[in-house]
């Protein structure tokens, strides 16, 4: 990894840390109770990107006759460590669902 990629990780550990000391102080919520969903959305953000990876590895075998060209299948995404999401469960369209604006 790069310094630049080093720092951008220390500006992301300090901006996680400020908000869960904002959830701590302004919040009448205990971390129990903000953990679950926190962690929820970390998993999110991480399946999807497993998916997108996974996806983008079945068009490539796909466009190179690896593989015939299909709908994919869930056996897909698990051959490549990855959950076959649905469109209405990306993290893009969990945390900013239509008609609801930027959140």
């Amino acid at each position: 990894m790069t310094a630049n990629a080093f720092h951008n990780i220390a500006q992301i550990e300090t901006s996680l840390w400020e908000a869960a000391d904002q959830l701590r102080a302004n919040s009448n919520l205990t971390a129990t109770e903000y953990s679950m969903p926190v962690l929820g959305v970390i998993f999110l953000r991480h399946a999807t990107n497993r998916y997108q990876t996974a996806l983008q590895a079945i068009e490539a075998a796909q466009a190179a006759g690896i593989m015939p060209k299909r709908p994919q299948v869930k056996s897909d995404f698990i051959k490549r460590r990855a959950l076959m999401l649905p469109e209405a469960a990306h993290y893009d369209a969990v945390l900013d669902p239509p008609g609801m604006g930027a959140l």
